[in-house]
């Protein structure tokens, strides 16, 4: 058997320069992916035009009304498409912008008969 020589200068150079390859090689593979990211990022997806979003969305705004009408608009549209599984969640969501809307009419006739001035009945 023979032995091979072991040059610890040129072992180390060999090493140092596949470490240095897998460096740059990940350090490559991580800029590509950070492009990636960025440039999904500034192509913003457009959502679906959703009608529950829509919904949604005004209800946050507190617009009742407009969102109430989106509702029945919905499940009209859905009713006669023949999908009554699709009118679903705009009934459901109906009952609850409904009971909403409710309360903000009353709680505006409240504050609407505040302001009254108090006359005494004759």
């Amino acid at each position: 058997m023979s032995k091979k020589r072991f040059s610890p200068e040129i072992d180390y150079d060999e090493d140092e320069e596949l470490l240095l390859d897998r460096k740059a090689k990940r350090k490559r593979e991580r800029e590509m992916e950070r492009q990636r990211r960025e440039e999904e990022s500034r192509q913003p997806s457009k959502p679906a035009d959703d009608t529950m979003t829509r919904v949604v969305a005004l209800c946050q705004e507190n617009r009742w009304r407009e969102a109430e009408l989106l509702c029945l608009g919905a499940i009209d549209k859905a009713v006669e498409a023949g999908t009554p599984e699709a009118a679903m969640a705009p009934q459901l969501a109906l009952q609850k912008i409904d009971r909403s809307l409710r309360r903000q009419m009353i709680a505006a006739f409240v504050k609407k008969a505040d302001e009254m001035p108090n006359t005494p009945e004759s």
